[in-house]
This record gives C-alpha cells, structure tokens and sequence, in this order.
C-alpha cells in the first residue's frame, strides 16, 4: 500500500513514540538491573525521554526543511553535523529546565561547574550519538518508504499504461464507432464524394494517432486536440446539425504536454450522452487555458449527467482517466465533474511544474 502524506504523519509518531519507550525500557534495565527505581530517579529519567522524544519530534520538521532546501551531499552533511551538536545541547538544556527542581545540591553544584561549551559537549557526547543515530535511522526509513512508494508507482505506471493501450484499442476497433462512421461513410459516397472521402480521412488519422500514440506517455496538448478533431469532425458529418463544436485553447496550453489519449474518454462520454439527455443541437465546448503556472482544462456538453452503473457507458475510461492523473502528477492535479440542470462540465488542473516530468 503507497503511504500517503497523512499516513507518512501517523506512522512517524507512532514509530517515534514507541522507539523512545522501548529505549527507556531497554536503559532501565541496563543500568537499573531491573530493580524499580525512587521516584527522584525515575522522574529523571522519564523527563529525559520525554525531552528527547518532543526535540526529535519537533526536529523532524528541520530535517524536511533542509533536504527541500539543500541538495549538495557536503553541505547538508556539514549542516547536519552542526545541528545535531546544537539540538544536542537544547536538548540538555531543556532537560535541565524541567529536572532542576528535584536535584540535590550535588547535582547542582557538578551542572554548574560543566556548564561551559567544553563542558556541556562533554557531559552530552552520549546524547550527541544517539541523534545522531537517530536522524540515520529516521533518513533510512525515510528512504525505504519512499523506494516503496516509487516501486510501488511504477507497478501501477505499468498497468495503467497496458490498461490506456487497451483502452487505445477499444477506440480503435470499437465496433459501434466503426459501423456507424463506414455506414456514414457509404451514404456520402453517393451523395457527396467529397465529404465521404473527407471523413475517411479523418477517421484514418484518428485510427492512426491511436495506434502511434499507444507506446508515448505524454504529448503536447495541441498533438491530442488533433486526434479529438478528427473524432469529433467524423461525429459531425454523422449528426450534422444536431451537433455544435466549439474550442477555445490558448497557445500557451497548446504548447503543454499532457498524458495521451486523455482526453478522448472525456470527449466520448460528452457526445453519448449528450445526445440522449440534451435539447438539440447538443453543444459541446473544449477550452484549456494556463493560469497561476496550472493548466486548465475543461469538457462541457449540454445535457444531464447520466449514471453509467446503471447502464453501458464509458464510466470505466473517465476512471482510468483519473488513475493516469493521480499516478502522473501524485497530488499536484484535480478532476472535478460539475453537474448542472442543463449541463455537464469535467474540469482537470495540473500544475505546470510537474507537467513536463
């Protein structure tokens, strides 16, 4: 299962929490020899955990901050080296705050004199390896989480591609799209050559970017329009009136690369149902513009939305599409289906950051 963020968040404080207990258990009987301890001596210990436990929690935070920040292997060594020595002393120091009050004069007496910044590195050079220890620890499970969840991604990489391949040739060979573009194919041959062999064209380039595209992940966006012109051009002659087309995409989101055969599905769905819940001519609009460094895309038709549990549709290939969406962009994308009394929107957004990875 890919962990995500909150996930990631449960599984720290539940790891770090439970590794302090059990080195508290582990000392105690290591130096206690098991016998239970006064409450002086225990409460000194149980604050020196708990201290320990609230600095790593709270360093965490740092450690995330300085690897987003700092990518040299040196210079995040050298940062790391230093921030453990002064985590370290704050460590102790904090400790100190909170034992003070149950010391004897002993005690206070030996703190006063260790604390000097030779002292204090001294009297804590225990404490210095065991952060040490632990930011390894944290970095190495860190590190195994994330080669997980990237093992795991590609996996899924894998089979969503060999399902949008399928996908690819269920358009390609769809017998109902097929039989109603030859058979309106035949009735222009007569009436109008030219469109007929207008539309034989169209339908060949689309039969042939979904054959070329099936092994490329990402395209630019203007590559896509392509093939859904040649699609909706093809449903066009065969509706003809009752069909409206409009576009409207900027030439910055032209330039955009987006995964292939996205929007297909969505365009698919549009015409079907449409053209059974819409008043005619059934209007469609494409239109995809950049804005705040997201990319904007959106499908309407006019019409109702139609359930696809409830009958044969093409609900399979608007989840795939957002399967590929979540897989691509992790969490730097949304899909919003907005339903209205008269009409249908799906609007996806990507950040532009991620769409050329």
């Amino acid at each position: 299962m890919k962990l995500n963020l909150k996930n990631k968040n449960r599984l720290f404080w539940i790891a770090n929490a439970l590794g302090w207990l059990l080195y508290g258990i582990a000392m105690f009987f290591f130096f206690g020899k098991g016998k239970i301890p006064d409450f002086t001596t225990f409460y000194l210990n149980f604050i020196t955990y708990l201290t320990g436990f609230v600095v790593t929690s709270l360093l965490r935070y740092y450690l995330r901050f300085i690897q987003k920040k700092i990518k040299s292997i040196i210079v995040i060594s050298t940062v790391l080296i230093i921030t453990v020595y002064a985590v370290t002393i704050a460590w102790y120091l904090f400790d100190v705050s909170l034992s003070y009050p149950v010391w004897n004069e002993d005690q206070i007496k030996f703190f006063n004199k260790m604390l000097t910044f030779k002292g204090l590195i001294k009297r804590n050079y225990s404490q210095f390896f065991l952060l040490f220890g632990w930011i390894a620890l944290y970095y190495g499970i860190r590190f195994w989480i994330d080669f997980q969840n990237e093992k795991e991604r590609k996996e899924e990489a894998l089979l969503l591609a060999q399902t949008a391949e399928l996908e690819m040739l269920r358009y390609q060979l769809n017998p109902h799209f097929l039989f109603n573009s030859l058979n309106s194919i035949r009735a222009l041959v007569d009436e109008n050559q030219k469109a007929a062999k207008s539309m034989i064209t169209e339908l060949s380039e689309f039969l042939r970017y979904s054959l070329l595209q099936k092994d490329v992940k990402l395209v630019p966006l203007s590559r896509e329009l392509e093939a859904v012109k040649h699609y909706l051009s093809i449903e066009k002659k065969r509706f003809e009136e009752k069909l409206q087309i409009d576009y409207n995409v900027s030439d910055n989101a032209e330039k955009i690369k987006v995964l292939s055969f996205m929007l297909h599905p969505l365009i698919e769905n549009a015409v079907k149902h449409g053209m059974k819940t819409s008043k005619l001519p059934l209007k469609l609009l494409l239109q995809s513009y950049v804005k705040n460094e997201t990319l904007h895309i959106s499908v309407c038709n006019s019409g109702k939305w139609v359930d696809d549990s409830k009958e044969d549709g093409t609900n399979t290939g608007l989840q795939n599409v957002v399967k590929r969406l979540r897989n691509a962009y992790n969490d730097n994308y949304s899909f919003e289906i907005v339903k209205k009394e008269d009409a249908v929107c799906v609007h996806i957004t990507i950040k532009i950051d991620n769409l050329n990875e």
